[in-house]
């Protein structure tokens, strides 16, 4: 990674929110007011998807005054990608108030209620220096104090942005180091030529173009003077000697040097090897245009040719898939048919099993795959062309098996696991335990947010749980022992609400609440993390509303969901919890283009949804049913196979089938110990910026910090790297805040065991 890759990923970050707390950023704010980005703000630029830059005049297609920046903002609502503006000049703290705002951007003052600023964890404006130093959210850089580094960096960001990260964390930078990267890198700044020639010519100083002059002499027997771009372009392509590590520094970093590829785009080497070298972006896009010719043909073929043609598309685009053209998001269609190519194979090697047990284990194990792959296939394309021909392929391939693994659980039906409360799971209220509800956490998905939890160190186990039926969550969420216990069906609705047996009323989501804290479960919000002393639930995320909302393109946002999930599993267990129950009521069909539609005349049901309905009395039709969870002499009405009761359904559920019915329960273990839970705060007293702390309970390897949000290593205000005081074996430690911005900041002590939340008590900065 180079440090230019790092700040865009950095300023995509900022977007991140909880969407329990707050609303999602329409926008983020680059303040910069010492104006110390501006040399390079526009090449960070290039590499966002959407960027504004604050400026007296408009310059180019993204350069404007405050008023041309808000119209383009309003004209371009809903376009993807968060829009980055970076304002020079201007601070954070400008936006404190409006009166004394810069006048220049005062039509941009109100977007800091709408979005997120960049800025360095105490609120500050980031700076090329904090961003190499910081070890919050910046490089952790061993970066000298003095004034002449500070000057050399300045002198040298253009260079600094191109420079790979591993090469600067070998020990202390300082001044000489960043004047060396001049020229320490000359495949770099070959490149960076090559990227921009002209824009190079004006930035770069005479005596450095001089020594980037004689190295392209000497190393790559290339004059830039007078061969010229194209030249330098061609034997890039032909990639022999020194080229060859030329072209190695462009497959590290393909974004930091977009340029690279207008310039290969200009060469037509004249021998057969070059002109079908997969460097040149012309040959690239034409094997894309083959691809999408190929995916099609496979229309209305037999489903096993359809699967035999992904396989061997993906074996012949398998190269393009991992290219610099995948990197640069100018090979889709490669990357689509290499989860396409992996799809088929899964499907190809069946689904064993011959009870509802058995082929849970055979889906799990493997035919769970076919799902996950059908899912990364679409995600990876976003233009409508390449989209058409994926759905195709989806159509040909993946329909077909949905609807063989339907008819075969189908015939299951009247075995079905969880037909009834008597076969209801059970869920259990016990100190330091918290139930984390996640809406339509499907159970392809839950592997994935699994493997990530194994992959932080959290220990991880699954364990399988049957929706009941119809998977909707009226009737699942509530579906789970001692709760059902005091829940009935005597009136099916046509929302499938259980009634509580008591009153004979539906069960709303405030009941909902009061019965689980009858139960033992405190509710707390998302925003919040509960009190681990005792017994929890609490919901995040929202896989089902977003699939409702999207459609197929839903699936877009899988991965930003499952970091959202793992984020609050982390935060609750760094709070204290011991454990975290992920649960969920039920999974989803996914089909782009819509499942198939099977009429049930309205006529004949009192409701109906996707997937499901509630019949009139002596109804007749041809679909399945199944007994209502709720009161099994209630019968529910199922589409049959993987088919919707209206047209266009790409997302439902509500039917009975593996994908809608099969859960997992993820439990994710605390490395504590049972004597933690007797650590406590006793004494918390201030002498300044110096916290004084008595604590007991105390056991090995306890230590404090103090941060703006308790869970958050990263918001403490000693910085993320920096050593937490240890607290002694006599229960007694203290801290001291060295940065007096934070007096009087609102916060919270916490102490910690092997960086796990045990304790925490809430301070203001320097206050008693």
């Amino acid at each position: 990674m180079t440090v230019l890759e790092h700040i865009v990923a950095s300023l995509r970050a900022s977007a991140v929110y909880n969407k329990h707390d707050v609303a999602p950023p329409s926008v983020i704010l680059w303040t910069d007011g010492q104006r110390l980005w501006e040399p390079v703000a526009g090449r960070i630029g290039e590499c966002l998807d959407r960027f504004y830059m604050l400026s007296p005049e408009v310059s180019g297609t993204n350069s404007g005054p405050s008023t041309w920046i808000r119209y383009h903002l309003t004209a371009e609502a809903g376009k993807e990608g968060i829009p980055v503006i970076y304002l020079p000049g201007i601070s954070r703290l400008a936006f404190r108030s409006p009166i004394g705002f810069p006048d220049e951007a005062k039509h941009l003052f109100a977007l800091q209620f709408l979005g997120q600023f960049w800025t360095q964890i105490n609120g500050k404006d980031w700076t090329p220096a904090a961003m190499m130093s910081s070890a919050d959210n910046g490089l952790g850089l061993d970066l000298a104090k003095d004034s002449s580094t500070a000057q050399a960096l300045a002198t040298q960001l253009g260079v600094v942005l191109d420079a790979l990260v591993a090469n600067l964390q070998r020990g202390k930078l300082e001044a000489t180091d960043f004047n060396a990267l001049a020229v320490a890198d000359p495949a770099g700044m070959l490149l960076r030529w090559m990227a921009d020639p002209e824009k190079v010519k004006a930035e770069w100083p005479p005596e450095r173009m001089a020594a980037f002059q004689g190295i392209c002499q000497q190393q790559y027997q290339f004059s830039p003077a007078s061969d010229g771009r194209l030249a330098a372009a061609e034997k890039l392509v032909a990639g022999e000697g020194a080229w060859k590590t030329v072209w190695d520094r462009f497959e590290e970093a393909p974004a930091t040097y977009r340029g690279v590829r207008d310039a290969l785009a200009l060469a037509k080497p004249d021998d057969l090897f070059g002109s079908k070298s997969l460097r040149l972006p012309q040959n690239n896009q034409q094997a894309e245009d083959r691809l999408r010719k190929a995916l099609l043909d496979l229309a209305a073929k037999p489903q096993q040719e359809v699967l035999g043609q992904l396989v061997k598309l993906a074996n012949d685009n398998r190269q393009r898939a991992a290219s610099v053209w995948a990197h640069l998001g100018e090979a889709p269609l490669a990357q689509a048919v290499a989860h396409l190519g992996r799809m088929a194979q899964a499907i190809q090697q069946g689904l064993s099993g011959t009870d509802w047990d058995g082929i849970a284990k055979a889906y799990l194990h493997s035919g769970c795959q076919v799902d996950t792959e059908a899912r990364r296939s679409f995600v990876a394309v976003r233009k409508g062309p390449d989209l058409a021909v994926v759905i195709l392929a989806l159509r040909e391939a993946y329909l077909p098996w949905l609807e063989q693994q339907a008819k075969r659980v189908t015939a299951w039906a009247s075995d079905y696991p969880n037909g009834s409360k008597d076969s209801a799971r059970r869920l259990t209220a016990s100190p330091g335990t918290v139930y984390l509800f996640v809406d339509g956490l499907r159970s392809d998905v839950a592997i994935e947010l699994s493997a990530m939890l194994d992959g932080s160190g959290a220990t991880a186990t699954t364990t399988v749980a049957w929706a009941p039926l119809p998977t909707v969550t009226t009737t699942a969420k509530p579906g789970w022992n001692p709760l059902a216990e005091a829940l009935c069906g005597e009136t099916l609705g046509e929302s499938f609400d259980p009634q509580v047996a008591e009153t004979g009323r539906p069960l709303t989501t405030d009941v909902f609440r009061a019965r689980i804290s009858e139960l033992g479960f405190v509710w707390f919000s998302g925003a919040e993390t509960g009190d681990p002393a005792g017994s929890g639930w609490t919901e995040t995320a929202d896989f089902d509303s977003r699939g409702h909302d999207e459609g197929a393109k839903f699936v877009w946002r899988i991965d930003e969901e499952l970091k959202m999930v793992r984020q609050r599993i982390t935060e609750l267990l760094q709070a204290g919890w011991n454990k975290v129950v992920v649960i969920t009521d039920h999974g989803w069909l996914w089909m782009p283009g819509g499942l198939p539609k099977t009429d049930l005349p309205a006529h004949l049901t009192a409701s109906k949804w996707g997937r499901c309905a509630v019949p009139q009395p002596g109804a007749q039709h041809h679909c399945p049913t199944a007994p209502w969870f709720w009161a099994n002499e209630h019968h529910v009405v199922l589409a049959p196979g993987v088919d919707a009761f209206r047209n266009g359904v790409e997302y439902g559920h509500g039917g009975l089938t593996l994908q809608e019915a099969l859960t997992l329960t993820i439990t994710v273990s605390a490395s504590q110990s049972a004597e933690l839970t007797t650590v406590a705060i006793t004494s918390v007293r201030w002498l300044g910026l110096r916290l004084n702390v008595e604590v007991q309970g105390v056991v090995p390897e306890l230590s404090i910090d103090v941060r703006t949000k308790a869970a958050d290593a990263s918001t403490s205000l000693l910085g993320k790297t920096a050593a937490r005081p240890p607290i002694r074996t006599d229960g007694k430690a203290s801290i001291i805040i060295a940065n007096d911005d934070y007096a009087g900041t609102s916060a919270t002590l916490v102490v910690l065991h092997r960086d796990a939340v045990v304790a925490k008590h809430p301070v203001i900065v320097g206050e008693n």
